[in-house]
């Protein structure tokens, strides 16, 4: 009799606004996804992009870093009306673009960005690009990623860090039964975006007192993460790690995952 491979059961813990295409990706891999937000996206509402601006108007920045597509998003919905005049003011800038998906995200408002690093990571970015004597910024989340700007810093740039959004954790009734559903077995690997996104889990699952039983859920099971951060933090925490994408891109994630299981 022929045995009929099951399908497999991918958990996915990206912000809300990413689910579907996750869902709809993991999908056309044959594999069914179990969507659970571990965290949001908030738009800062300070004055740092107000001051980022002012640098920009009086011609002290020679280069600009996005490090993902939600920020220039959350940049664009910040300054309203004066995208226009934004817009104008980056055509003499340098722009660097930490993946694909940034890069046709700038594309789509004529911001030309001709630097995007091999490896779409900040340790790419410090390994292929120096700017010394260069005044460069930086926009990100609250959770970027240390070595760019120590890396930057160390290649002789001046950097200014602007924060265009926090990652703020999610705890709530959709969470635990997600821990309650791993713990049951039914997951056959875990997906983590950022640290952020492990990092909620195990808040949820020690607010429960779950914790070590569902690190040895998964364990037992296979787990897939984008960024040397977040492998990290999970081996860190008894986790093990199976697949790491060379390109830190959820489709890569996926695509290795589906070689491993």
């Amino acid at each position: 009799m022929k045995r009929v491979a099951l399908t497999k059961r991918v958990a996915v813990t990206r912000p809300a606004k990413f689910l579907p295409a996750a869902v709809e990706y993991l999908r056309s891999k044959g594999m069914e996804a179990v969507p659970v937000p571990m965290m949001e996206m908030v738009p800062r509402k300070n004055g740092d992009v107000d001051a980022f601006l002012e640098r920009l108007s009086a011609g002290q920045v020679d280069v600009i870093i996005l490090t993902s597509q939600n920020g220039f998003l959350f940049l664009l919905e910040r300054l309203g009306d004066d995208v226009e005049h934004f817009l104008g003011l980056v055509e003499g800038v340098r722009v660097l673009a930490i993946g694909p998906k940034t890069k046709k995200a700038l594309e789509a408002h004529a911001i030309w960005a001709k630097m995007v690093p091999s490896t779409y990571s900040s340790e790419g970015i410090v390994k292929e690009f120096s700017f010394p004597r260069k005044h460069v910024e930086v926009l990100r989340s609250d959770h970027g990623n240390p070595v760019l700007i120590k890396g930057l810093e160390a290649g002789g740039a001046i950097v200014h860090e602007t924060i265009l959004y926090d990652i703020v954790p999610l705890k709530g009734e959709a969470q635990e039964a997600f821990v309650r559903e791993a713990l049951a077995g039914s997951i056959d690997a875990f997906t983590f975006t950022s640290t952020m996104t492990a990092r909620s889990l195990f808040m949820t699952a020690e607010s429960m007192g779950v914790l070590p039983e569902l690190k040895s859920a998964m364990n037992a099971k296979a787990v897939a993460v984008i960024g040397t951060p977040t492998a990290e933090f999970l081996r860190e925490n008894g986790v093990r790690v199976d697949v790491v994408p060379r390109n830190f891109t959820f489709e890569e994630m996926i695509d290795d995952l589906a070689k491993a299981l």
